[in-house]
């Protein structure tokens, strides 16, 4: 798959897992609808969900422990960029800081087009 739909998903991780949810996850408004996060909020409900699945407290995720993150599972070797089997948290902030500079150069490059 094409990295920046690996990137696009591995944030979707962060925001589709409600197994996870806790107090980074910000409160619905008065129709049910959650306010759009920014990249600080995203960023660190992304981390909290690596902390909940690194089951053995090692700061990195096995193949094993990605089954508790659907989409890193399935993208596991995309993200595991050293490939040793395990994503590290650098892995994923790395991952992260990718995905938000490319994200800010598509809206910069959508307003010059408009």
């Amino acid at each position: 798959m094409h990295p920046t739909k690996t990137l696009i998903c591995l944030l979707g991780l962060a925001l589709t897992a409600p197994a996870f949810a806790d107090s980074t996850t910000p409160p619905m408004d008065s129709i049910g609808a959650r306010p759009q996060m920014n990249s600080s909020q995203m960023y660190s409900m992304m981390m909290s969900r690596f902390n909940a699945s690194d089951k053995d407290h090692n700061g990195a995720i096995s193949k094993a422990e990605a089954s508790n993150m659907p989409m890193l599972e399935m993208h596991f070797d995309e993200v595991d960029t050293n490939h040793d089997g395990q994503v590290t948290k650098a892995e994923m902030q790395a991952a992260f800081q990718q995905q938000m500079g490319k994200q800010a150069h598509t809206q910069q490059n959508g307003a010059m087009t408009q």
